[in-house]
């Protein structure tokens, strides 16, 4: 079952996270491509709200800050993938947090089919400070 963490701003130079996002991330692994500029990368979604993800990479991938992107996820059991616009606003070579930008009535739904899947029933709150800290001083 997958878990639910608050969804929490990045680090500051500090390390103290503060809480300024709208919804809370859910975590959800799933296997995505990220374009930009006609170069796809294959990733793996970590995490998503209904306003953004965190995304991974095994490989480094540098995309700059307020950069458009096109994401695709490839959701397990489901044959059609979910497409949207995104833009960058944390990246830190294997990591980058994407928020959405369009998202058309079609794919607002699917997402929100998505998020509802994976939280109904869902009691487990983590904190995801943690995962944000650990991966900004690596």
């Amino acid at each position: 079952m997958p878990t639910i963490y608050p969804d929490y701003s990045l680090c500051g130079k500090d390390g103290e996270m503060n809480e300024m996002r709208q919804f809370q991330r859910i975590r959800f692994n799933a296997k995505c491509s990220l374009t930009h500029n006609n170069i796809t990368y294959l990733g793996q979604l970590e995490n998503i709200s209904a306003n953004g993800a965190l995304i991974s990479f095994n490989d480094g991938v540098v995309i700059p800050m307020d950069e458009s992107c096109s994401l695709t996820i490839y959701v397990e059991d489901e044959e059609t993938q979910l497409r949207l616009v995104v833009e960058v606003i944390h990246s830190n070579f294997t990591m980058i947090g994407i928020k959405f930008t369009l998202k058309d009535a079609e794919m607002q739904e699917h997402l929100h089919n998505i998020i509802e899947r994976l939280t109904t029933g869902q009691d487990n709150l983590v904190n995801v400070e943690q995962m944000y800290c650990r991966e900004s001083e690596g």
